[in-house]
């Protein structure tokens, strides 16, 4: 995965915890270091046992720790990127630029074959006014992670919508597929 995923929640972990905390989820995910260059893929499996093992120290389920996640990093992205969102106008809009914002985070990688694992990660194969469909293959099956998200980016542009995952790699399919559709927010 891309550093800034572990990033983002190591930073919240050393600014709320304290670095001594930061190790000892490190230790227990059986980790000697963390990496959090943004431009470098760490492998997933670290990252998802790091994850893991946040989720036991804040004692938060799965669900729950991607929720906060989610929150995170939304958070961190429009201080460190603002113009990822002023570029979108909607959540739909956002997330459609989603697969070449992460993309783009990822060209900084340089070994080619990992560039492209990073940037073949996300694919748009439907966009229709109030209405997308993303398709996600990876492995590390980070799917709830995308639904935290969106429910997230709903809420930063003060809209509601829908997610249904009509394929999934947890139900033995080869990726995820999300469709999406979205209403604008009532005017008050």
């Amino acid at each position: 995965m891309i550093g800034l995923i572990q990033r983002v929640l190591i930073d919240h972990i050393e600014t709320r915890y304290g670095p001594s905390v930061v190790d000892s989820i490190a230790a227990q995910a059986g980790l000697v270091s963390l990496g959090r260059r943004i431009d470098v893929d760490y492998d997933d499996a670290d990252t998802l046992a790091f994850f893991a093992a946040a989720g036991d120290y804040l004692q938060l389920d799965h669900e729950a720790l991607m929720a906060l996640y989610a929150d995170l990093f939304v958070k961190w992205t429009r201080r460190h990127y603002p113009m990822f969102f002023s570029m979108a106008e909607s959540a739909q809009a956002f997330l459609t630029r989603q697969p070449a914002i992460h993309a783009s985070l990822g060209a900084g990688i340089r070994d080619p074959e990992l560039r492209g694992r990073v940037s073949d990660k996300f694919r748009i194969v439907e966009q229709a006014p109030s209405r997308l469909v993303v398709e996600y293959r990876s492995g590390n099956g980070l799917c709830s992670l995308y639904h935290a998200l969106f429910a997230r980016i709903l809420e930063e542009y003060a809209q509601t919508g829908t997610i249904v995952e009509t394929r999934c790699r947890h139900r033995g399919d080869d990726g995820c597929r999300f469709e999406m559709t979205f209403r604008e927010a009532p005017v008050p």
